[in-house]
């Protein structure tokens, strides 16, 4: 089905939304080419080696390892909620996307600490670098957000639980 106000008018005729579509391509454009242009004036030739390299391996690794796992958890994890409905399937997975990205931004911070930060007499750690307990902050996370997404999936299965019984009065 198509939707009117993504379809022009009448035959020939342009509407709103393609120029504003075309407009946000060609913005696109410009700030693709601006960000070609000062990547070539401002890097050496031989870091430009390395960021294509960077490039590249960063594919292999997202298509050829993130890929398949996600698409193997996302076929696990709709096993699992498969009780569940549309809605509070979504919430499952957005709290996974969301805890997932966090721990992904917290495992460098927790590896540093454990490498840079020694124990024991004599270590010359820095204590002012990296303080507080990362690890212990990321379990705290963790427990709080599958509270609150166990929360929000039993108010949405309340909820609609309640909406799909009608009352009729005599």
């Amino acid at each position: 089905m198509r939707l009117p106000l993504l379809t022009p008018s009448a035959p020939g005729k342009r509407g709103t939304v393609w120029w504003v579509r075309a407009a946000l391509g060609a913005l696109g454009l410009a700030v693709l080419g601006y960000a070609l242009f000062g990547l070539l004036a401002n890097v050496p030739p031989v870091q430009l080696v390395g960021v294509a390299v960077w490039l590249a391996v960063a594919l292999l690794v997202h298509d050829g390892l993130l890929v398949p796992l996600t698409t193997l958890a996302g076929g696990g994890l709709s096993r699992l909620t498969y009780g569940l409905g549309p809605v509070q399937q979504g919430i499952v997975r957005g709290a996974l996307l969301v805890g997932a990205l966090v721990t992904l931004a917290a495992a460098p911070l927790i590896r540093a600490q454990q490498v840079l930060q020694p124990t024991g007499p004599g270590s010359g750690a820095n204590s002012t670098v990296l303080q507080g307990d990362y690890l212990l902050a990321l379990v705290v996370f963790w427990v709080v957000l599958a509270v609150a997404a166990a929360t929000v999936v039993a108010a949405v299965g309340l909820y609609g639980r309640r909406s799909k019984v009608r009352k009729t009065r005599p």
